[in-house]
């Protein structure tokens, strides 16, 4: 196991699991990761998170109203 992955890798600032039993990538394109275990989340933009027992982390997705359609947050 790594001590620490990023989950938002075209994040400009990056959010970091640490102290997860494990951290599977499910879809690298969409950024879908699933955490196994308690683990805590950090950035240098956002606070700490703590995570218990695991969970699914995908980016943020906001509604744009010119284009029409939802897109990922940006930093």
């Amino acid at each position: 196991m790594q001590k620490e992955v990023n989950v938002a890798p075209k994040s400009t600032h990056g959010h970091y699991i640490k102290n997860a039993k494990n951290v599977i990538v499910i879809d690298e394109t969409k950024e879908a990761f699933l955490t196994e275990g308690d683990s805590i989340m950090t950035s240098k933009n956002h606070n700490e998170t703590e995570i218990l027992d695991g969970s699914l982390i995908i980016p943020q997705q906001v509604y744009n109203p010119f284009s029409k359609i939802y897109e990922r947050s940006k930093d």
